[in-house]
């Protein structure tokens, strides 16, 4: 089974981004308090980046009409475990108010209930979510299940109003008004609850699953706030049909209004086409109560079954323009007694494990990729502020240093000294930088030669020479020793360059070594050339005409200009090429072997001139820095502890997350 074909499973992923994301938070937290660099806005910063982390969910939210079997589907799915129903459901228990089902472990458990009299006040549902005052807590007992029953026996009240005011409120629909009998006075029975928000610590909730059970089309039309936010930022909406009705009226409207959906395939065109399809909610229709399909008696119950399951979903894919792979047929009422029951085979007819699966498999994959990054760049930024903060203060105490340094070697004594190592080092970049001119007229004959050696227009000529050959058929040789020694001389010619490249290698080595010493800049290195692969390419070049002209024969070896041919594009280009790009690297490589000389020796003397005008200032200082630089030097080794636990965080974060986010953390 694929890791990610129960919902389960996909919570578990979920989670285990969240404790590594968390991790690196509290680790790039850490490292800003712990070395000076954590700020108000970045503390602001790090707690917004835990907030969006920990307050990642997998939301789903179920929309019907009322009876459609919603609260029992859900009690199905996923808290059978439970060996008891946890949301109201069955005759007169419906839910009658939006329920929202999840677990925060800073939360007390109960349902908190949004009163029915809210609806008076101008307030944003977004204000009355913030505003705790407005809501009525009811605590249970999480173990106790007639604490709990009793407790979310409140998701089934109703509260009686008059007509009037329930107009007033907007609650006058057929499907959330139930008029009841009056003497006089025209009186609704209404929802007692707008919202409820359940704080149910289950195992799946507490992994951050979130559920969103709405009361049907008017209620939904009642809240369009709740149905143009709350329904778009969920992962997964599921449509729920009655198997006995089929697709109604109400049905096509919650299908068109808050799922999307259109039966014009135009329309669903342009959606497909400009749409994220990894990142696009689940849209899910499940087919409810196929144990209540009535059957003729005389037939095979469980075919019969199966054909009216099949002609309805048949149906209703066919009016809404979709894949009947898009809608599940089970039995809630079934899979759940089943559950309780302990039966697997009631479980397996209920098709119960079809709908989990379809739900995980579809659930949009790389909406926590989207979250890694945007938490991943704030860490980038906020390590990069740090580094530069470092550069800037070790630039700033090096400069320092260097200032005070110069001051307090600034006495006569020590003149003197600066003063003969500065005469001594400006004749000595003087001999350098004439042998460097010598060098230099050695260099443009050893170029000239070099090239010559490796021009194109040589290897032309010879590939003319033995194509011109091969057409005449003069000579009396076969086209494959003309090939041969037009092979053999190329190899020579190669030859000869490598003998080139080592003559020129040899010379700088010997001069730059020289230099470099007596001026101390270090090691010289020669820049690498390497000529193996153009004797790999010639080698190639030969096994390739080998092969061909040993085995064509007969007509082709009678046909002059194929033969040609096939000699251009068999030995020829390639030979070519090689020189080409030979000739090309040679010019490059000779110059940078000069330039490898010649920058560090004009630094050198652009720094020799500079220096020359502080001689003076250096000869007037007599100060006794000594105790200053002591603690400059001391908070440079600070710096550099700094630098090196910043480079050590970062290589432990690229280490642990994937490739993206490591490169991201390693820019």
């Amino acid at each position: 089974m694929n890791r990610k074909s129960t919902i389960t499973a996909r919570l578990a992923e979920m989670q285990s981004w969240r404790h590594a994301l968390n991790r690196e938070i509290g680790e790039v937290g850490g490292f800003l308090q712990e070395n000076g660099f954590i700020t108000a806005a970045a503390r602001a910063t790090l707690a917004g980046l835990s907030a969006l982390v920990s307050e990642q969910r997998i939301m789903i939210a179920f929309i019907a009409e009322v009876a459609r079997g919603k609260s029992e589907l859900i009690n199905a799915l996923f808290f059978g475990d439970l060996g008891r129903r946890l949301l109201p459901s069955g005759d007169r228990r419906t839910t009658r108010c939006v329920t929202e089902l999840r677990f925060d472990r800073d939360v007390r458990t109960g349902v908190r209930l949004l009163p029915i009299e809210t609806r008076e006040s101008a307030r944003s549902l977004k204000e009355l979510y913030a505003d705790d005052s407005a809501w009525r807590t009811v605590l249970f007992e999480a173990d106790n299940a007639d604490s709990v029953a009793r407790a979310l026996a409140a998701l089934s009240e109703t509260k009686r109003l008059t007509l009037v005011d329930a107009v007033k409120w907007g609650l006058h629909g057929s499907g959330i008004a139930q008029p009841v009998s009056t003497a006089g006075v025209a009186m609704v029975d209404v929802p007692r609850w707008r919202h409820a928000i359940i704080n149910y610590p289950h195992p799946l909730l507490d992994a951050g699953l979130v559920l969103l059970d709405t009361p049907g089309l008017a209620a939904l039309d009642a809240e369009p706030e709740f149905a143009s936010t709350r329904i778009p930022q969920a992962d997964g909406v599921v449509l729920v049909l009655d198997a006995r009705e089929g697709l109604t009226k109400s049905d096509l409207a919650i299908w068109g209004r808050h799922m999307g959906g259109t039966r014009n395939p135009r329309d669903r065109e342009r959606e497909a086409e400009g749409a994220n399809i990894a990142n696009r909610p689940m849209r899910l229709i499940v087919l409810n109560k196929i144990d209540q399909l009535k059957i003729d008696d005389g037939l095979d119950p469980g075919r019969e079954v199966l054909r009216q399951i099949d002609q309805k979903i048949k149906a209703i894919a066919d009016s809404l323009r979709i894949d009947p792979i898009d809608i599940v047929a089970v039995s809630a009422l079934q899979g759940l007694n089943a559950r309780f029951a302990g039966d697997k085979d009631a479980a397996v007819r209920s098709r119960m494990y079809q709908l989990e699966r379809s739900i995980a498999a579809r659930l949009p994959d790389n909406r926590l990729e989207a979250r890694s990054t945007t938490v991943i760049e704030s860490l980038n930024q906020m390590l990069a502020g740090a580094q530069e903060s470092l550069d800037q203060q070790r630039f700033t105490t090096l400069q320092g240093l260097q200032t005070l340094a110069e001051l307090r070697n600034k006495n006569e004594k020590l003149s003197a000294s600066l003063v003969s190592q500065h005469a001594t080092r400006a004749e000595k970049l003087d001999n350098a930088s004439r042998e460097l001119r010598a060098v230099k007229a050695i260099q443009a004959k050893l170029s000239e030669e070099l090239t010559v050696i490796a021009d194109p227009a040589v290897a032309k000529a010879s590939i003319k020479v033995a194509r011109k050959e091969i057409i005449s058929g003069k000579g009396g040789r076969t086209t494959k020793e003309i090939v041969q020694d037009f092979l053999q001389q190329t190899v020579v010619r190669l030859d000869a360059l490598d003998a080139k490249i080592d003559e020129v290698r040899d010379l700088y080595r010997t001069v730059g070594t020289r230099i470099f010493s007596e001026l101390r800049f270090g090691k010289f290195e020669v820049h690498p050339f390497a000529t193996h692969r153009f004797h790999t390419e010639l080698q190639k070049a030969a096994q390739k005409a080998e092969a061909e002209f040993s085995r064509k024969t007969g007509v082709l070896e009678r046909r002059s200009n194929a033969r040609a041919e096939q000699f251009d594009e068999v030995v020829a280009s390639r030979v070519l090429h090689v020189f080409e790009i030979a000739n090309r690297e040679c010019i490059t490589w000779i110059r940078g072997l000069h330039a490898a000389l010649e920058q560090p020796l004009e630094k050198a003397m652009r720094q020799t001139a500079e220096r020359s005008g502080s001689v003076e200032k250096i000869k007037s200082a007599e100060l006794d820095l000594a105790e200053r630089i002591a603690e400059l030097q001391a908070h440079v080794d600070v710096i550099k502890h700094k630098h090196d636990a910043l480079a050590d965080l970062r290589a432990a974060m690229a280490r642990r997350l994937g490739s993206n986010e490591a490169e991201a953390i390693a820019e």
